[in-house]
């Protein structure tokens, strides 16, 4: 019986492998555009999501500010993602018994390329920052701080708060400065930083270790909220054109 188990088994590994073997070659690719005439609406469908389609839109339709001139991201500094990281400094310390330094928000995070002038949305906050990630507090040394912030020269510029100002020389940066005095490498900073760089993102897996707290607050949540309390204040938005990070020479 056992040898007829090694035989049966034997033979299907022979022919498998003399099995016809095939391989793609080339492909070839056609789009299709599909007009909104061109499928039927479901009505049924339709009428059973129309009214938290009507409760979403009022959400997303409800102005919440103002804005004064077309913001536009760029690096190493721009109209908005200067706004956006001074919006997150400002709102954070704003919250009860917290104060950071400074906050930071990963370029790839900022979602548009630019907000428009005019009437500020709730959509409009979630076109720019769509994502569930939530805002960190962490405590690090200068030096932690010191490699965070060559990652960012490394990358050509993040979005950066008013309160720290770097030069970008040779891909590191030197003359590192929070609110105005040097970066020292033995001191403690708090910073505010998005969950997804906090927890390694982004190649930062140096700041896994450092003590953090999160704030269980979404990043676009602490945008809308400081775009409120601005609004409530008379103040439109308007970014800061406060040069954060210098290019060599400058």
């Amino acid at each position: 019986m056992n040898f007829k188990i090694l035989y049966f088994t034997t033979l299907v590994v022979f022919l498998s492998s003399c099995a016809k073997k095939s391989y793609l070659a080339d492909v070839t690719s056609r789009n299709y555009r599909i007009e909104k005439g061109s499928y039927t609406n479901d009505v049924a469908i339709s009428d059973m999501i129309a009214p938290y389609k009507e409760k979403l839109d009022l959400t997303m339709n409800e102005v919440i500010g103002q804005n004064t001139s077309e913001m536009t991201k760029g690096k190493p500094n721009s109209t908005l993602t200067n706004w956006f990281a001074d919006a997150l400094y400002e709102e954070m310390n704003h919250m009860q018994g917290v104060k950071v330094d400074f906050a930071i928000q990963n370029y790839g995070g900022v979602r548009v390329n630019s907000f428009a002038a005019g009437n500020v949305t709730v959509g409009n906050v979630y076109e720019l920052m769509p994502f569930d990630n939530t805002m960190y507090v962490l405590t690090m040394k200068g030096d932690k701080v010191q490699l965070l912030f060559d990652k960012i020269a490394e990358s050509n510029g993040w979005p950066i708060s008013k309160s720290v100002q770097l030069r970008v020389e040779f891909g590191k940066a030197v003359d590192i400065t929070i609110h105005g005095k040097p970066l020292d490498p033995a001191k403690e900073y708090v910073a505010a930083i998005p969950d997804y760089v906090a927890n390694g993102g982004d190649n930062m897996d140096f700041m896994r270790d450092c003590q953090k707290w999160d704030s269980q607050k979404y990043v676009r949540d602490i945008l809308i909220n400081y775009i409120k309390r601005q609004t409530s204040m008379g103040q439109p938005l308007q970014a800061d054109p406060t040069k954060r990070i210098l290019l060599s020479g400058e």
